[in-house]
């Protein structure tokens, strides 16, 4: 007999007080797991006789199953590399900036096709090259000493955090954490900028941000997929994650002349939502606007149900094309 039996009520009372954190509904649970509700309902009621793989699924939703993969799969690249920066900043104060203790946004890609990955030294060279955006620019290469990326376990690894560092700003949102690994495979930890001066921190969420934020890192990865080899019809898988959000109210901050786009008040109630598309550097470079749409959708709606509107995303994305011209 296992030394480590599963505690099955424990496992399904925790997926329910998860999907109630998320603010979930047994059918919005249902769609995010690709099951029918009643598969959902059997299994809150602690239903033994399910398929396996639903019961993986309605897990995996959750965030409460790491499904196993190759060593290189983007969820397993991801899952080690939220490790890696709890490692990180296991030292600091509960509240120390470079935490990101009020919640963060996180951005991973990976690119199929590519046959001959560059040494680190040449992905750091290839980095370095990478176009400037709006801001702070996403996968930024410094070349300080204090800040410049290292070579950690076969990846470049940046962290723009450390306190040890000679910093300017000491903000969430300027303690980047990011690593690359030299086929391809990308993730990015930031906090929020609406948790700097300006603003009661923990409180609000911008409007259009993730909106230039996932169009940066979408165009980032196309940009790199080319400079490694891959071709543009080859598949680029992106995830995202929101962190921190319940209690925030979605706010025109970044972009005040906008106010007028939120009628009223709109708040979350839930704490987390994770995003996902599959896409390629084609589709991102002639159709942006659909891919963005199609990514930060579900991230709008848990704040009360907000619903886009079209012309918003399209208009955001007009004016983030026009500012990155030069460069893409």
């Amino acid at each position: 007999m296992t030394d480590w039996p599963i505690d099955w009520r424990a496992v399904v009372d925790e997926a329910i007080r998860r999907r109630k954190l998320e603010g979930l509904t047994q059918s919005a649970l249902a769609t995010l797991a690709g099951v029918s509700r009643p598969v959902v309902v059997a299994f809150e009621q602690g239903e033994i006789n399910l398929r396996f793989e639903r019961v993986i699924a309605i897990l995996d939703a959750l965030g409460l199953f790491v499904q196993p993969g190759r060593s290189d799969s983007l969820k397993s690249f991801v899952h080690e590399a939220r490790k890696r920066f709890t490692e990180l900043t296991a030292n600091l104060a509960d509240d120390h900036p470079s935490r990101q203790p009020l919640g963060h946004s996180e951005q991973a890609y990976s690119i199929d096709g590519i046959e001959e990955p560059p040494t680190l030294s040449q992905l750091r060279n290839i980095l370095a090259r990478a176009p400037k955006t709006s801001g702070w620019t996403p996968f930024w290469v410094p070349t300080k000493d204090s800040i410049k990326p290292t070579f950690f376990d076969g990846l470049l690894e940046c962290w723009l955090g450390r306190p040890s560092d000679d910093r300017v700003f000491n903000d969430p949102a300027s303690s980047d954490f990011w690593q690359v690994s030299r086929a391809g495979t990308a993730f990015l930890q930031r906090g929020y900028q609406e948790d700097g001066r300006d603003l009661d921190a923990g409180t609000f969420f911008d409007l259009t941000l993730p909106i230039w934020r996932t169009a940066e890192v979408l165009l980032h990865a196309a940009w790199l997929a080319r400079q490694l080899g891959a071709s543009g019809e080859d598949q680029i898988r992106f995830t995202g994650r929101y962190t921190g959000l319940s209690g925030r109210e979605l706010i025109s901050w970044a972009k005040p002349g906008l106010r007028l786009a939120l009628e009223e008040r709109h708040r979350s109630r839930a704490d987390r939502v994770d995003l996902t598309t599959l896409t390629s550097a084609y589709e991102i470079d002639v159709d942006l606007k659909k891919v963005v749409g199609a990514i930060v959708r579900p991230l709008y709606e848990r704040f009360d149900g907000f619903e886009i509107p079209d012309a918003l995303i399209t208009g955001q994305i007009f004016d983030f094309r026009r500012q990155t011209a030069d460069y893409f």
